[in-house]
């Protein structure tokens, strides 16, 4: 595994030995990791990020799969920028001269490592021709059905309401509530 490697809900893990089950990640709470060990009984436990970080270098596990539904806003944003990056056949450190920042900084922002992303939104979709709109609703594909209250409703309308910067701060602060439960 990589140093750096991001570890968010909806990864599965799974190690380099087919005896060992694959863990899926659930939630990220506070300092700990909730998973599940992926055979039969799919019980939820709860770790430390390190003691997680350190079964996944012991068994060798790999990312094998991303649960897309449960995917962070934040990463979300970090996977479409090296998806277009990457389509543009620009390099890190094409990326860091265009934006005046480091290649590390470009580096981080396409890892989510950094809460940054959303003040370069505006140069990103300059640089790439893409509407800003696309950082929000740009690949998703999926439709959505859902019963929802009067509560929720109010809050979609809301948020609708905002311009693509302010959707990002507001789905990043939900982001930090939902950790720091």
């Amino acid at each position: 595994m990589p140093h750096r490697t991001l570890l968010t809900p909806g990864q599965i893990w799974t190690p380099k030995n087919q005896q060992e089950f694959p863990r899926k990640i659930v939630d990220l709470v506070k300092s700990s990791i909730e998973f599940q060990v992926l055979n039969n009984k799919l019980d939820i436990k709860r770790c430390a990020h390190s003691l997680f970080r350190k079964w996944i270098k012991s068994t060798q596990a790999s990312l094998t799969e991303i649960d897309e539904t449960r995917v962070s806003p934040t990463l979300a944003l970090a996977q479409k920028l090296f998806a277009l990056r990457k389509s543009a056949k620009m390099s890190q450190l094409a990326l860091s001269e265009a934006l005046n920042i480091s290649r590390s900084a470009v580096a981080a922002l396409e890892t989510g490592r950094t809460g940054d992303l959303q003040k370069y939104l505006p140069k990103i979709a300059e640089i790439f021709d893409v509407p800003i709109n696309f950082f929000l609703d740009g690949l998703s594909t999926k439709p959505v059905k859902r019963l929802i209250s009067s509560d929720e409703d109010i809050l979609i309308d809301l948020y609708r309401a905002l311009t693509p910067e302010k959707k990002i701060s507001a789905q990043k602060y939900m982001e930090r509530q939902k950790i720091h439960k």
